[in-house]
């Protein structure tokens, strides 16, 4: 009986202590011995918290935090490609960016300045960061309380070059591979770029599909008079991106040895069959570049809301003659074999060239017609 007493006191001391333990770390207090006994206090023990975060410039990302901060150590270093569901490094070993962080490993440094409320904070490399590249930011930053934040930022490098390009045509239908084998037919945009530069951070939007679905392209010099194909699902083979000088390292319908090739990973459909408003996004600053209003030929309402806001946008910005479908591109007879094509694009470059051309280009549906798509070749730019 007293041994089954014994166990009881045991249980519940250790029951005591447990709840003890969890009241102190979800009550926002601390303490202090005093001549009077232990006192409780009360205050701000939150660790701040990272708010936003975006690259400036070739060397320079901005950090929102929610209160102001002291950032006692931060670094950049070059990182792998990233995702949003990134894993963390395997028990025991330490990743890339916490060794340089702590000195294991070299690193880019990082000088900071702050806003004068102290909630924005600059970090700025001590060198020029590739366009295009992916880094990640490590750094602590502390309040004024004392509470510090360990934080970790993936980003890409800042593309001060991006070219003036517009939407050359649109292939927004998807044909399976016949099944004697063959390619499949999948959807795909083509860029004409007016002027030379880097297509690093250029994305492309689909309101149909929503902007979280919209693919960035990755780093290519491009040349002025230069078609990139942007395919916008990966099927089958030769699905390889010509980021380099070898232009002849995709193959499949509608690729060509003498036109660049960038596919997107998406495997998934893409694109409003038969109407979308497709915009072409500098992700660095979110300003539109370009966009294009396609729908049935008699149109008279938008589908959804979404591709009905996307028209309004792109109107009020001046893209386009208005935002009702009876006056965007035509989709009649358009089918997996043919596609939406621009006509006037190397007017535009001329424009470019001359430097006439102005920020914004209206167009309007009679830039647009349905052609047939030839396999393995690209239709030229007119």
């Amino acid at each position: 009986m007293k041994r089954k007493s014994f166990r009881v006191w045991i249980w519940l001391l250790q029951t005591a202590l447990l709840s003890a333990c969890i009241l102190f770390s979800l009550c926002p207090v601390s303490c202090k011995v005093t001549d009077e006994g232990l006192q409780l206090l009360r205050g701000d023990y939150a660790a701040p918290v990272l708010e936003s975060y975006t690259a400036k410039s070739e060397r320079q990302v901005t950090l929102s935090f929610s209160e102001r901060v002291t950032i006692t150590g931060a670094v950049i270093t070059r990182a792998a490609s990233f995702s949003a569901g990134e894993a963390l490094p395997e028990q025991g070993k330490i990743s890339p960016i916490l060794k340089a962080a702590s000195g294991e490993t070299g690193g880019i440094p990082v000088s900071v300045s702050y806003d004068d409320e102290g909630k924005s904070v600059i970090a700025e490399a001590s060198e020029a960061l590739e366009a295009g590249a992916h880094y990640a930011l490590y750094g602590e930053a502390r309040d004024e309380n004392g509470n510090s934040l360990t934080f970790y930022v993936p980003f890409v490098g800042f593309n001060g070059r991006i070219p003036k390009i517009v939407i050359s045509g649109i292939h927004p239908q998807f044909a399976s591979a016949p099944s004697g084998g063959g390619d499949a037919k999948c959807e795909f945009v083509e860029l004409y770029a007016l002027t030379g530069g880097n297509a690093a951070g250029l994305s492309l939007q689909s309101a149909a599909d929503g902007s979280e679905r919209a693919f960035t392209l990755p780093s290519a010099e491009v040349k002025a008079g230069e078609t990139v194909i942007v395919h916008l699902r990966t099927k089958g083979e030769g699905c390889v991106s010509e980021t380099g000088s070898d232009l002849a390292l995709s193959s499949g319908w509608y690729t060509s040895p003498v036109m660049r090739d960038i596919w997107s990973p998406n495997e998934k459909a893409c694109l409003g069959d038969k109407e979308d408003v497709l915009m072409l996004v500098n992700s660095f600053t979110g300003d539109v570049l370009d966009a294009v209003l396609y729908a049935p030929a008699g149109s008279t309402a938008w589908s959804n809301e979404n591709i009905k806001g996307a028209a309004q946008a792109v109107s009020a910005k001046g893209f386009w003659k208005s935002d009702l479908p009876s006056d965007a591109a035509s989709t009649a007879d358009l089918t997996a074999s043919k596609m939406l094509k621009r006509s006037g694009c190397i007017a535009l470059r001329r424009e470019a060239e001359k430097g006439t051309l102005g920020d914004t280009v209206f167009h309007t549906k009679e830039n647009w017609r349905v052609e047939k798509i030839v396999k393995g070749a690209v239709n030229p730019a007119e």
